[in-house]
């Protein structure tokens, strides 16, 4: 009978499995471990007389006595107290001992777009000029000095959103149906660089691949947008860019965006869930295996955040 090392959840949003969700669980399946594919609406927190659990539901199994877990998804277009609800479940998980990867505060953190750029500026790390506003008059004074601009979600991934506005009028028109939804956006710096931009891939204290990313379809280089990539070697001067990034915003795994323009080098984005499946064909590296390597190394180190 074979010997479980450990006990790991996998935690996402979707009713099967994603590719980076099942290199995580061939992985720790080969490394020895135990693994169990759990989705975050399916999670129940119960808290009684005697104590607290974190169950799932699908199958009624107790999930607060796992060792560790990496979450790769809270959801998609989920409201805000649907995000509430899974973050303070997860933040249970942690209070009962569970080691997540990443840890919880840092991927609510890393999903706010805003607050990620702000960490970021405070840490000396270089950032595209940014404002945020939900007043339409400054958003339509500013974009006649910024444009063209991007407009970004404060929420949101995959370049989904995301808009190139070429003058003042299109921000006014694109602002002002946001905010009829209370959906406010960031007005960012369009940062010229030929259709390409570079995702690191980084794991603890370590860039462990990167590819420069160039636009095929549009001049969005996510790879969900059309994107194509092609391994790269970062400079000693990017990788440290890259780890540090991650590091201020306490992140154990991150994919992180830097732009190289005509006026210097900028940190566009940390993603605290990368998707992985271009980087691993196109690098040959599987990030599934640093992954649990390091979650490992955690759990059994005792390491709490």
């Amino acid at each position: 009978m074979r010997r479980v090392d450990l006990r790991l959840l996998i935690i996402h949003e979707n009713p099967r499995p994603d590719s980076s969700c099942n290199d995580l669980i061939k992985t720790a399946l080969e490394l020895g471990h135990e693994v169990k594919y759990v989705r975050t609406r399916r999670l129940i927190a119960r808290l009684s007389r005697t104590g607290m659990e974190v169950i799932d539901y699908s199958t009624h199994d107790r999930v607060d006595c796992y060792d560790g877990g990496v979450v790769r998804s809270f959801g998609h277009m989920i409201s805000l107290s649907q995000f509430m609800r899974r973050v303070a479940i997860l933040r249970l998980l942690e209070l009962r001992g569970v080691v997540l990867m990443n840890p919880v505060s840092s991927l609510v953190e890393a999903r706010n777009k805003l607050l990620t750029l702000i960490k970021l500026k405070s840490a000396g790390i270089p950032v595209p000029e940014t404002l945020s506003t939900e007043s339409l008059r400054v958003a339509y004074d500013e974009a006649k000095r910024m444009c063209p601009l991007v407009m970004k979600p404060i929420i949101g991934s995959r370049g989904y959103g995301v808009v190139l506005a070429q003058d003042a009028d299109t921000v006014f028109n694109i602002m002002k149906s946001s905010l009829t939804y209370g959906q406010p956006l960031l007005l960012q710096e369009y940062v010229e660089s030929r259709g390409c931009d570079i995702r690191a891939f980084v794991v603890g204290s370590q860039v462990i691949a990167a590819m420069r990313r160039r636009a095929t379809q549009s001049w969005k280089t996510n790879i969900a947008q059309g994107g194509k990539g092609e391994a790269i070697r970062l400079s000693e001067e990017l990788e440290e860019l890259a780890i540090r990034a991650a590091q201020v915003m306490n992140l154990w795994y991150a994919g992180v965006d830097i732009v190289e323009g005509k006026e210097g080098t900028y940190v566009l984005e940390v993603n605290a869930s990368p998707e992985w499946r271009e980087l691993k064909h196109v690098a040959g590296v599987n990030p599934a295996k640093y992954i649990i390597e390091f979650l490992v190394e955690k759990v059994k180190s005792g390491e709490l955040p």
